[in-house]
């Protein structure tokens, strides 16, 4: 995909004047009629003789996307305090703010539950686990996409999960066995790096 910059010129056809016409990118604020929301910093393609908007270029879509109300789903679980508490030693194991990396962290096994049948099997057996069981009297939130959590969590059920607090409590056990035990080194590299970015 090409970026462009504002500024850079090229022809377009332009629906008011119903011709080929010079358009000039610029960023503009957008109007979204569907939702009543000014998109502001929108790189747009207008017309240089009647400006018209032309074109909207592929960098901007996902700007105007995400104004138009990207599906987010909550996921809310209550785990076991000590669950929590790993949150917190996997975070100074991996040198990141523990609020940050707890959704961070949720996302990423959600991510590999999708994606990998075996994952998802293994996070089913780790809710099932000593370490997971407990009186869950913490409430944890992630915010997160909605097509993500609805992939996720047709894998999840597929592999016998029954709950979202399952899910969850499996997915912070394979973070300790994968971080704090070592057994798995690609997704400790990864979630180092998701550490690193957040």
């Amino acid at each position: 995909m090409r970026i462009l910059r504002e500024g850079e010129r090229e022809e377009g056809l332009c629906p008011a004047c119903e011709a080929w016409r010079p358009i000039a990118y610029e960023y503009r604020t957008i109007h979204l009629e569907e939702s009543d929301v000014d998109v502001d910093g929108v790189l747009v393609g207008l017309c240089e003789a009647c400006g018209e908007l032309v074109s909207v270029p592929p960098q901007s879509a996902p700007r105007l996307r995400e104004a138009r109300g990207a599906k987010e789903h909550a996921l809310e679980a209550r785990i076991p305090r000590h669950l929590d508490d790993l949150v917190f030693v996997l975070a100074d194991e991996l040198g990141a703010s523990p609020t940050a990396l707890r959704g961070a962290i949720v996302r990423y096994y959600l991510n590999e539950v999708r994606r990998k049948p075996a994952t998802a099997r293994r996070i089913e057996r780790l809710a099932r686990s000593e370490l997971a069981d407990g009186p869950c009297d913490t409430r944890i939130s992630v915010r997160l996409d909605r097509s993500l959590w609805d992939d996720a969590w047709a894998a999840a059920e597929r592999a016998g999960l029954g709950s979202h607090a399952d899910l969850v409590r499996g997915a912070l056990v394979a973070a300790k066995e994968d971080v704090i035990d070592g057994r798995a080194n690609a997704r400790r590299r990864d979630l180092e790096r998701l550490a690193a970015a957040i």
